[in-house]
């Protein structure tokens, strides 16, 4: 059975506790489960228990970064969870420090609204057959 947007579950990474609201806020306005996490390491507690569907991520967090969650999450390979890297950081940056082929997809916060950051969220649940309506 295909899921709508009410039960599928997005995970917010993101260390700014203003941000982290207006994408919830977002998200829960088009029918999503919302969870979030200030931290890298609530992240992976989060990501166990709750089993999002997909994964919004900032990289520069306290406590574990995101390049840790995104390989914490990869070692599951029982389970594929989407992973949106949502930063301000270049992906020139990025793409130093890890392989982008690891993420769906890479947005820099700056330059999204948080409309198009759900609308983003959904083309790559659809990519990979998460159905959303």
């Amino acid at each position: 059975m295909a899921k709508t947007s009410k039960n599928v579950k997005v995970l917010i990474v993101e260390d700014n506790a203003n941000i982290c609201e207006m994408y919830a806020v977002t998200f829960m306005r088009r029918g999503f489960t919302v969870y979030t996490a200030p931290d890298g390491r609530s992240a992976i507690q989060k990501y166990q228990n709750k089993k999002p569907d997909i994964i919004l991520l900032d990289i520069m967090m306290p406590h574990v970064d995101g390049y840790k969650v995104l390989s914490e999450v990869r070692k599951d390979v029982n389970e594929y969870t989407p992973v949106i890297m949502l930063t301000n950081l270049d992906a020139n940056d990025f793409a130093r420090e890890s392989q982008l082929e690891n993420i769906d997809a890479y947005l820099i916060k700056s330059h999204h609204s948080p409309r198009e950051v759900v609308d983003k969220t959904i083309e790559v649940l659809r990519i990979n057959n998460i159905a959303v309506e």
